[in-house]
C-alpha cells in the first residue's frame, strides 16, 4: 500500500485503491430490519453505482439511519444480504475498513478531545488524510483540545465532517452533516466535498433535509418511505412529471381527489395544485386549453409535500 498515504499525506490514490476500492459497488438484496413497535426498513434491494454522489432522502422515521447503520455494519440484518465489492459488510475488517460512517451524533465520542479522536479514525481508515483533517480543523475554528461533547451542535457536525472528508473511505456514508451549521459553513462543506470528490473520486451517500442547498450535489437519488425505496435514479428524474397546476377552479376542482394531489391552495376563483406526476402529455395538453398553466414543482418543495403526506399518512410505529 501506498505509503504516503498509510502516513496520512495527500498524494495519488494508489493502484490498489483506484481497482479495489473505488470500483467496489455497494448491493443491498431484500434488506429488512425490524424494531419493536414498528419496523426500520423492509425488504430493500439496492444497488449503489460507485464513483457516485447519492442523495438519500425521506421523511424523519422513513429508516434513512437504519439503512446507513446496516450498510456500515453498525447493525445486522434480519434478514437479506448486504455485499461491498462482491463480499459480505459483515464481520469483514477488510469491508468495513473502506467504508466511514458519519452519525448525526456520535455519542461514543463524547468524553474524548478532536485531536484522539482523529488519531483514532487515522489508525482505522488507511486512507486517512491529516493534511485535510488540519486544514478543515482551520476552516472550521475547532481546536484539538476540545472535548467533542463540549461543542455546540454544528461543531460536533463540523467534527463528523472532517471524520468523514479526511477518512478518503471509499465509500463514505454522511447522515445530516450539517446539523446546526450556519449558511456560510454550509457552504464551506459543500465546497470541500466538491473539490476533494473531484481530486479523489469514491462513493459518498449523503442524507439531508436541506434538498434546495444539495441538489446540485447529487448525482443519483434514492427516496425512501416508510422504510421502503420509492424512488431511485437519476437527480433530475424524480421531479421531472412533477407540476404546479394553477388555473380557474371550476376546471381543477374535477383534479382535488386524484391521489396525484400533494398540495391545494385556493385563490379566490383559482386554484393552484400540486400534483406529484403529470407525464400523459394528451392530460397537459387538456389542461392547457382549458386555461390553465403548468410549471415545474421544485426539489424542495416536491420533497417538502412528499414528507408531509408520508408523515400524515403514517398510523402508530413508525421507522427510525
Amino acid at each position: 500500500m501506498n505509503g504516503s498515504m498509510m502516513n496520512g499525506t495527500s498524494g495519488p490514490l494508489d493502484t490498489k485503491y483506484s481497482t479495489a476500492g473505488l470500483s467496489a459497488e455497494l448491493e443491498l438484496s431484500h434488506v429488512s430490519k425490524r424494531f419493536r413497535g414498528g419496523e426500520g426498513v423492509h425488504d430493500i434491494s439496492l444497488s449503489l453505482e460507485p464513483q457516485m454522489i447519492h442523495g438519500l432522502i425521506g421523511a424523519n422515521g422513513s429508516g434513512k439511519s437504519t439503512l446507513l447503520s446496516l450498510i456500515a455494519g453498525q447493525r445486522l440484518p434480519d434478514s437479506g444480504q448486504i455485499t461491498y465489492g462482491g463480499a459480505p459488510v459483515q464481520e469483514n475488517s477488510a469491508a468495513l475498513a473502506s467504508i466511514c460512517l458519519v452519525k448525526t451524533y456520535e455519542r461514543s465520542w463524547d468524553n474524548y478531545a478532536l485531536k484522539d479522536i482523529f488519531k483514532y479514525a487515522s489508525m482505522f481508515y488507511p486512507y486517512w488524510d491529516e493534511q485535510l483533517a488540519e486544514d478543515l480543523m482551520a476552516k472550521f475554528q475547532l481546536k484539538g483540545s476540545k472535548n467533542y461533547q463540549q461543542l455546540s451542535r454544528g461543531g460536533q457536525s463540523m467534527a463528523g465532517i472532517i471524520k468523514g472528508l479526511a477518512s478518503r473511505a471509499p465509500l463514505t456514508l454522511l447522515d445530516e452533516p450539517v446539523i446546526g451549521l450556519d449558511a456560510s459553513m454550509r457552504e464551506i462543506f459543500y465546497r470541500t466535498l466538491l473539490e476533494d470528490y473531484g481530486k479523489y473520486p469514491r462513493t459518498f451517500v449523503v442524507t439531508t433535509h436541506l434538498i434546495e442547498e444539495a441538489e446540485n450535489l447529487f448525482e443519483q437519488l434514492v427516496y425512501i418511505k416508510k422504510g421502503r425505496i420509492a424512488f431511485q435514479g437519476p437527480a433530475e428524474n424524480y421531479a421531472a412529471n412533477a407540476v404546479y397546476a394553477s388555473g380557474p377552479a371550476t376546471v381543477l376542482e374535477k383534479l382535488l381527489e386524484d391521489t396525484r394531489v400533494l398540495h391545494s391552495e385556493r385563490l379566490g376563483g383559482k386554484l393552484l395544485l400540486a400534483l406529484e406526476h403529470l407525464p400523459d402529455p394528451a392530460e397537459r395538453r387538456s389542461l392547457l386549453d382549458q386555461g390553465v398553466e403548468l410549471s415545474p414543482v421544485p426539489l424542495q418543495k416536491l420533497f417538502v409535500y412528499l414528507t408531509l403526506r408520508d408523515t400524515e399518512n403514517t398510523q402508530g410505529g413508525g421507522n427510525r
